[in-house]
């Protein structure tokens, strides 16, 4: 009888750790889920300030070749 309590308190004490890794498992997953998902609105953010600093600096550039150019043409 002894060893048998003993074999199932070696069976429980597994199962409760099976049972603590699924359930670390499954909050490591929404973690990561988590971190994933910040991760894409970074990027989006990043590309669409991207693109509003190459936006000012096209036509911040376009303005100076215009004005450089109505100066020269016209003796400023």
């Amino acid at each position: 009888m002894q060893s048998r309590v003993t074999k199932l308190e070696a069976i429980m004490a597994t199962v409760a750790t099976r049972e603590d890794l699924a359930r670390l498992e499954v909050k490591l997953h929404q973690e990561i889920s988590g971190i994933h998902r910040d991760i894409t609105h970074i990027h989006q953010a990043v590309n669409a300030q991207t693109w509003k600093i190459l936006s000012t600096l096209i036509c911040t550039s376009t303005l100076l070749v215009s004005v450089t150019y109505y100066f020269a043409k016209n003796g400023g």
